[in-house]
């Protein structure tokens, strides 16, 4: 792993601090003793799909519209999160539909992780969410995709009504 670390030293008071791209390491210098604290980067992405879509099977559902990105994991123009960073992750992603059907992946390096189904027809409209929680690598793709031999029918729908969200974070 390349990480840059750039130290600052204060004489006066004998503190010590270290930083780097992927964490923050304090080091504090007292007498003969040094105490090291590392704080996790904090790696978090929330994103929804702007307007209804009316995807086939197999489909990456983009939701374009990026409301959190802490570690610039997450790409909104083809819907992927690329992990940055190996650790144990939360994937969240509800689905939203009016008068139709449809079944939903989550994938992880283009294997299915986990589903859902929801049909909501004469009318009623409805939604449905996902949760995975995945020991994931650095470089790792994550993503949500129509049921890869399912179509489902009407549109997914995403509106001032309700959003079709993808969400994830790092637990550590």
């Amino acid at each position: 792993m390349l990480t840059s670390i750039i130290i600052v030293l204060v004489v006066v008071t004998g503190d010590v601090f270290a930083a780097s791209s992927c964490q923050t390491t304090d080091v504090s210098v007292t007498g003969r003793s040094i105490n090291i604290e590392k704080r996790s980067q904090v790696i978090a992405f929330h994103a929804y799909i702007s307007n209804h879509v009316f995807p086939g099977a197999g489909r990456r559902l983009v939701f374009d519209v990026t409301k959190t990105n802490q570690g610039k994991g997450y790409n909104g123009h083809i819907g992927v999160f690329t992990c940055p960073k190996t650790g144990m992750y939360v994937f969240v992603w509800v689905i939203r539909t009016s008068e139709g059907e449809h079944s939903t992946e989550l994938m992880i390096n283009d294997s299915v992780y986990g589903s859902t189904f929801l049909r909501a027809k004469k009318g009623d409209d409805g939604s449905v969410s996902g949760t995975v929680v995945a020991h994931v690598s650095k470089g790792d793709t994550v993503y949500v995709r129509t049921h890869s031999v399912l179509a489902g029918d009407g549109a997914i729908a995403s509106n001032t009504h309700g959003k079709t969200t993808f969400s994830g974070w790092l637990l550590q």
